[in-house]
């Protein structure tokens, strides 16, 4: 069994250094780290130079000519990974040490997973842990909370995706079905691959903490430490309401919910035409269900505030915002 791990790197130094450290004392011990890096202009790529001579053969380096971006720069490091099991890894995190073993025991435990992801804790510049909120109470998954078995497709589709990259280690049999990710706007690699995963039914996921996940305002994707709290109840009024658990109250709420419809319709439309055939998702077919969300939404502002409503469509119609025809 051969364990490869995928990381991107893009002026990383800060923060490398002690990701590599963590990677490299785990209590299961890897096969590979494979390294695209995204035009660094920092130390990140003399730092990695000195775990290579530290550690000869495991660390191979990939210095992109052009800036590629997180998607395309993590389907490249996924595409040149050797192993049977590879794990995603940003730059900036720190891993628990027993995060690969607690994983392949996992696999091992369930034969027909495909995809695993895990929770994590939430560190901030100094390394230090700063909130008893954990990685998945910033993506609204209440685990404890939900009816077991857990769709965990729908919950991604239609509430949120929980599914952090940091966390995610698949099989390298999906490669073939994952690849290539599409470079679409809102629309990230590990939302990606845990939308076909899950659609198969095999997704599977630990409840411990096996990473601490890193926020700060430098990173490339993922939450930063400036998360407003008017975000959070957006995606929480989302969530609320097409699990049937509460509705919009305002016209404020309509129109914010109004926004994420249309946004993921612009964003499963855009994704159902770049899927290859045998992609196993359906995005049409989603792109569809938030385009009816979108109109029903709409049409309860129209009834909440007709004349708000005229004058939000006009604006929107000067500005090209929303505009379905």
């Amino acid at each position: 069994m051969k364990l490869s791990v995928a990381m991107c790197t893009y002026n990383g130094e800060k923060y490398i250094k002690e990701q590599l450290h963590s990677i490299l004392n785990q209590t299961m011990a890897l096969d590979e780290i494979v390294i695209c890096d995204d035009g660094s202009n920092d130390k990140t790529i003399a730092i990695i130079g000195e775990f290579q001579d530290e550690f000869p053969g495991k660390i191979l380096l990939f210095k992109n000519q052009d800036n590629l971006g997180s998607t395309k720069n993590f389907e490249k490091a996924i595409s040149i990974c050797t192993g049977d099991y590879i794990f995603l890894s940003d730059q900036d995190d720190i891993w628990k040490e027993n995060k690969v073993e607690k994983i392949i025991q996992y696999f091992i435990a369930n034969q027909s997973t495909e995809a695993v992801f895990t929770n994590g804790d939430l560190i901030n510049e100094k390394s230090e842990k700063f909130s008893q909120n954990s990685l998945w109470d910033f993506t609204f998954f209440m685990e404890n909370q939900l009816t077991k078995p857990i769709n965990l497709y729908n919950h991604i589709i239609f509430k949120a995706n929980m599914v952090t990259g940091a966390t995610l280690c698949f099989k390298k049999e999906i490669r073939n079905l994952i690849l290539p990710i599409p470079n679409i706007k809102k629309f990230y690699h590990d939302e990606w691959i845990a939308i076909a995963i899950a659609n198969r039914n095999n997704l599977g996921y630990l409840t411990d903490k096996l990473i601490s996940y890193r926020i700060h305002n430098n990173q490339q994707s993922g939450f930063s430490n400036n998360l407003k709290a008017d975000k959070s109840k957006k995606y929480q009024l989302k969530s609320n309401y097409i699990l049937g658990l509460d509705e919009p109250k305002s016209f404020k709420e309509y129109n914010q919910l109004a926004k994420v419809y249309y946004r993921n319709y612009l964003k499963f439309k855009s994704a159902s035409k770049e899927a290859k055939e045998e992609f196993p998702v359906n995005f049409n077919e989603i792109a569809e269900i938030y385009l009816n969300l979108f109109k029903k939404c709409e049409n309860s502002l129209k009834k909440n505030n007709p004349i708000f409503y005229f004058f939000r469509n006009l604006t929107d119609k000067i500005r090209g915002k929303r505009q379905l025809n």
